[in-house]
């Protein structure tokens, strides 16, 4: 999926289906790293716990709630709400 694509999904709740057929349920969000842009993916539990996280700035538990993901290893997303 290109970042185009990717942006009417961001922090959005989805089915998305990766590469290979395997079907997620969660959220995929953007964030910012100076010139780097990076894409992470969590469950929608674990999403609004990461929010509280970084509000009180507990990156400990901000790096536990988030996985790295690559916007080309996404085939198709499914809103579900």
């Amino acid at each position: 999926m290109e970042r185009n694509e990717f942006l009417q999904y961001n922090d959005t709740l989805c089915k998305f289906k990766l590469k290979g057929g395997k079907e997620v349920f969660g959220v995929i969000w953007e964030n910012s790293y100076g010139n780097d842009l990076m894409h992470f993916f969590s469950t929608a539990a674990e999403r609004m716990r990461y929010k509280i996280a970084e509000r009180i700035n507990d990156r400990s538990a901000c790096e536990r709630l988030k996985t790295p993901v690559e916007l080309e290893d996404i085939v198709l997303a499914e809103p579900l709400s």
